[in-house]
């Protein structure tokens, strides 16, 4: 359970931290911010599941930190703190359904009473949508009965697709492929999409053995619905065999805790959650190793400031570090360090690509091995510019890249549009394509035409003549829900939350 402090005094934010029993409550992380834009940033990361506020600090108000966090996290549970009795915050607590509303000075067991409860809220929610996914995996007709197999075992895979989504139409030809691929094994299957990110498998096998020949088959299924035909924008994270019912949940809470394994692993891997190796000490000053960076830029050592993010990211993966906040700002402060350095050799030249649809993009990436390359990419950048570097190769190569971005823009809205065309286009294989593109961009091209698509959906959704499948369809998308999930993962607010935005403004 995850809880963030957000209050602007010092001296109370550390009281608050010091003296909450926390652990006894059921909380078993705790993050603080000094004010409103700061938890905003942090909760990108730590995913809170309580928020505990101030109401009144400088800059953003807690109520307004509140609806934003609501809106990025419609099930985060609220609790104010303040010193003002005002009637006008007792609404707005009321507005959010916050669990309460503690006036300073703070009373700690009046204070722990709310944590307990926002805790509970938080566990029930949790039980019942565990139910809720148990009841409609078992609910689901398989080839081979899961309840009357005699001595039969079950598990749970989960698949995460990387930002561009598994696509709307995957589900029933990935479902068709599996099924006839682990039929002649005698494993059944069943499978739900959470959203465009994340499916969710139920395997169930009469014999012991067949598990050890399952994976490379269902890899192959998978590889046959992908549009590329591989695994690389994906990640299959595996949870322990059960032997009855109850297991299966035990089953998908190891494989989403194996998932967690991606940010050192890379997309197109996939582990079992007994293979994954713990966690190994790292003590390393953060601090120490963004004075080294800055002053490696200073001192325009280009080959030394990427061996350094080389180093890095090996430290990372050999230390099987999960992804958290505490690395996503470290990577943040070094791109700072890039930016800052490009503004003052080069005043308002410089490119930005590390905004993504609003978001920054190491709060975003999901691996240590994008951050890598990305930060690498922005020193190239620098250097390339500073040292007025060029080449025919590299021009011929921006060449092809403005051509594929122009004609993105002038043909999102086909449904077809394809990796493969874009690269008939331009007369390059699918594959040297997609790298080159990245390099130049940062962005694949998937994650490209994505974004294009969301910002035309956001300027004709202006009309309000338009209904939402509509702009769907203008944007490329046949499966209007499918469109709308692609597009709250993109901007932090559902279509009808951003359609009511542009009628208050």
């Amino acid at each position: 359970m995850k809880l963030i402090v957000v209050e602007d005094e010092k001296v109370i934010r550390n009281g608050l931290l010091r003296h909450v029993p926390w652990q006894r409550l059921g909380v078993s992380e705790v993050e603080a911010a000094a004010n409103g834009e700061e938890a905003l940033v942090k909760a990108e990361a730590f995913r809170p599941d309580i928020v505990l506020s101030d109401i009144r600090m400088p800059g953003m108000s807690g109520v307004d930190l509140c609806r934003k966090l609501r809106e990025k996290f419609p099930e985060i549970e609220i609790i104010f703190s303040t010193g003002y009795a005002d009637k006008e915050y007792l609404k707005a607590a009321i507005d959010l359904h916050a669990v309460g509303y503690v006036e300073k000075p703070v009373n700690v067991k009046l204070l722990s009473e709310n944590v307990e409860e926002a805790v509970q809220r938080v566990k029930g929610r949790r039980k019942s949508e565990s139910a809720k996914l148990r009841n409609y995996l078992l609910e689901v007709d398989t080839d081979v009965s899961l309840e009357q197999a005699e001595g039969s075992s079950f598990r749970i895979v989960m698949i995460h697709f990387d930002s561009e989504g598994c696509g709307a139409g995957f589900l029933p030809k990935f479902e068709k492929m599996a099924k006839e691929a682990l039929k002649p094994y005698r494993i059944s299957i069943t499978m739900t999409l959470l959203d465009p990110f994340y499916l969710i498998l139920l395997l169930g096998s009469e014999k012991e053995k067949r598990w050890k020949e399952m994976e490379p088959v269902l890899v192959d299924a998978l590889k046959s619905c992908t549009q590329d035909g591989s695994i690389s924008g994906c990640f299959l994270s595996y949870g322990r065999r059960g032997g009855c019912q109850k297991d299966i949940l035990l089953s998908y809470r190891q494989a989403k805790e194996a998932g967690k394994a991606l940010s050192w692993l890379g997309w197109g891997k996939s582990v079992c959650y007994d293979d994954v190796p713990p966690e190994k000490p790292w003590i390393d000053d953060a601090k120490k190793q963004r004075d080294k960076f800055y002053q490696l830029i200073m001192d325009n050592d280009e080959k030394g400031a990427c061996l350094f993010q080389k180093t890095l990211y090996e430290k990372l993966v050999s230390h099987h570090l999960c992804m958290n906040f505490d690395i996503r700002y470290n990577y943040c402060v070094m791109r700072d360090i890039l930016e800052k350095a490009a503004e003052y050799r080069y005043p308002g030249t410089m490119e930005k690509p590390w905004k993504q649809g609003g978001t920054d993009f190491f709060m975003q990436a999901e691996t240590f091995a994008e951050m890598k390359e990305e930060m690498i990419r922005r020193i190239g950048q620098l250097f390339e510019k500073q040292n007025g570097k060029t080449n025919t190769h590299k021009t011929e190569n921006s060449y092809h890249v403005s051509r594929i971005t122009e004609y993105i823009q002038e043909h999102y809205a086909d449904q077809d549009l394809s990796i493969g065309t874009l690269a008939e286009l331009v007369y390059l294989t699918p594959t040297y394509l997609s790298t080159v593109f990245k390099k130049q961009t940062g962005l694949t091209i998937g994650q490209y035409l994505l974004e294009v698509r969301v910002e035309n959906a956001k300027q004709k959704m202006r009309d309000p003549q338009l209904k939402f499948y509509q702009v769907s369809e203008m944007v490329g998308y046949e499966d209007a829900n499918y469109f709308a999930k692609i597009f709250k993962k993109k901007t932090g607010v559902t279509p009808t939350e951003y359609k009511e935005s542009l009628q208050m403004r």
